[in-house]
């Protein structure tokens, strides 16, 4: 399906979620006016209909989902949930707006309606309904399918914007018919007061989570949403680091001081007929503040998102969930696993759904699959068997055949099929290996055991930097000067040097494989990586930092039957 069907066919499947979570809550009792106390953020007050939504079923299965997946495995703090993170990214929505209204008493136009304001808080308690097991996880797995990537382009032609799957979940969720009829009956009960939000303003409120707002001159109410700036990163980036532990730290105060409603530069020709576009942006002299925000961004990838034992556990699991998708769409009966043949199955899953404290090995019909979820409850994790860097590529910066076959190996890892069948061909190579007459007598158990699952090609794409995109910068403080001039925020601050920079230095690749197969998979992996088409040859340290007792040296090719 494509265009208005996938949309029409994701939406009645999500009504059904909607309605079955919201159908027997009463919100009646809950709804009390509440102070929260956030670690990172302090206390923060919360209205009553909010307590509702958030005492909601919707809202409390975001408490069993940690923010940073499985990162808990490695840092043993991280267990922070998208709960948390829902109610800091309120608290920061609201400083956000009294910092915006607190420059413009004389401006109506920028000036932020109290009605507003409640309804933006309400897209940000929202923005992550959406979120499934183990936060981006199992997004990276759903949001790939074939199904929601039809969707994912349909959004993108109806609103111009391209909001990552989670949002896209969520916003089908804010305008499911079941959560207008919720708004309606806290309307009712006189939990909802009219003025703040009315079943014709939930469309907005969806919209705002997809960044998207009908009225251009409006669109930084949704930035403060989903935007280059938005609450949302401004929570995540510090609740991340604090909880993880590395030290990350950027002056949100002087960040609120700076940013601002913006209105930007009319382009055609003639201004007076082109529409007023209202931007959340910074004037130039807040532009340092921005910078720490990036820059911590840049370290977190280094610390926690791309951290090499954080990619493994996350691949691992990827495998298991793909093969458990495999045996659902093929119609094979699950045992304990909840449904997984469409996308939006996932909506339904909180951690424990798919990660339980212990697992049978045969559960969900794969016993491979069962095998992979059973060994990261017991923290037995895959190894390295090698690291793939531009910095251990020989001739990476002096060799356009080598630069060529590493941009080739790169884009391998953003398709799925060649992703796979370079993996197999390694797979294949490491069980000759383990053939050979020099190994075979050992290997014997574990060349049947080797299966494509238990090796791992791990591609991190760059990190992203929506920070910088479409950002336009006022060269003076007085942003509502009729003589105003703009400049991109890239000719500010040239992020694309730092993110350069990470990619020469930082970015680390990896193959990963069961401990016992390690050397073995080492060794075909460089031998694989040597041929067409990448044509690629390692120097010893993308071996020597997966700290391989023995690694298997070239002459091991000698005597193979």
């Amino acid at each position: 399906m494509e265009g208005p069907e996938v949309l029409d066919d994701f939406q009645a499947r999500v009504n059904q979620i909607v309605e079955s979570a919201l159908g027997a809550y009463d919100p009646k009792r809950r709804a009390k006016e509440k102070s929260i106390r956030d670690a990172v953020w302090g206390t923060s007050r919360y209205y009553s209909w909010e307590v509702a939504i958030l005492d909601s079923p919707l809202l409390q299965r975001l408490r069993d989902i940690r923010q940073t997946g499985l990162a808990y495995l490695v840092y043993p703090t991280a267990l922070h949930t998208r709960f948390d993170h829902t109610l800091g990214m309120v608290a920061v929505v609201s400083r956000i707006v009294r910092s915006i209204n607190d420059k413009h008493p004389q401006r109506p136009d920028l000036l932020i309606q109290h009605a507003d304001h409640l309804r933006v808080r309400l897209s940000a308690l929202l923005h992550d309904v959406g979120h499934s097991c183990l936060s981006h996880v199992s997004e990276v797995i759903f949001g790939g399918s074939d199904e929601f990537r039809a969707l994912t382009r349909h959004v993108n032609a109806l609103f111009g914007v391209t909001p990552k799957p989670h949002e896209i979940m969520s916003w089908l969720v804010v305008r499911s018919t079941p959560f207008q009829d919720f708004i309606r009956r806290l309307a009712e009960k006189r939990i909802l007061p009219e003025d703040v939000c009315k079943p014709e303003d939930v469309e907005a409120m969806a919209n705002n989570i997809i960044g998207y707002r009908k009225d251009p001159s409006t669109k930084f109410l949704a930035d403060i949403v989903n935007g280059p700036m938005d609450a949302d990163k401004l929570d995540y980036l510090v609740r991340d680091a604090y909880f993880a532990g590395p030290t990350v730290v950027y002056d949100l105060e002087r960040f609120l001081q700076t940013v601002d409603a913006i209105e930007y530069p009319r382009e055609q020709a003639d201004a007076r007929e082109a529409p007023k576009v209202v931007r959340l942006s910074i004037p130039i002299e807040g532009v340092t503040a921005l910078e720490q925000i990036i820059i911590s961004k840049l370290m977190l990838f280094s610390y926690l998102y791309h951290h090499h034992k954080i990619r493994c556990v996350e691949g691992m699991y990827h495998e298991a969930l793909k093969r458990w998708i495999e045996q659902a769409k093929e119609g094979k009966k699950a045992g304990a696993l909840p449904p997984l043949d469409h996308p939006v199955c996932f909506l339904a899953l909180s951690d424990r759904s798919l990660l339980p404290d212990a697992w049978p090995p045969e559960v969900g019909g794969d016993r491979v699959a069962g095998e992979i979820v059973s060994m990261l409850t017991r923290r037995e994790l895959y190894k390295r068997a090698l690291v793939i860097s531009r910095l251990f590529i020989v001739g990476h910066d002096t060799d356009q055949s080598a630069k060529t076959g590493f941009d080739k190996l790169f884009e391998c890892g953003r398709d799925l099929h060649a992703s796979d069948a370079l993996r197999q061909q390694i797979v294949e190579r490491a069980r000759e290996i383990m053939k050979s007459k020099r190994y075979k007598e050992q290997t014997r158990e574990l060349a049947k055991k080797l299966q494509l699952a238990h090796v791992l090609l791990d591609i991190p794409r760059s990190p992203t930097v929506e920070e910088t995109e479409g950002v336009m910068v006022p060269i003076s403080s007085q942003a509502d000067r009729a003589d105003q001039r703009f400049v991109p925020l890239t000719d500010v601050f040239p992020i694309e040097k730092w993110v350069d920079a990470y990619n020469a230095i930082k970015w680390r690749g990896h193959v990963f494989a069961l401990e016992e197969a390690v050397p073995f998979v080492n060794a075909a992996a460089l031998e694989t990586l040597r041929g067409i088409p990448y044509q690629l040859t390692f120097t010893a340290q993308a071996t020597d930092l997966c700290k391989i007792p023995e690694p298997i040296r070239p002459d091991y090719t000698l005597g193979i039957t």
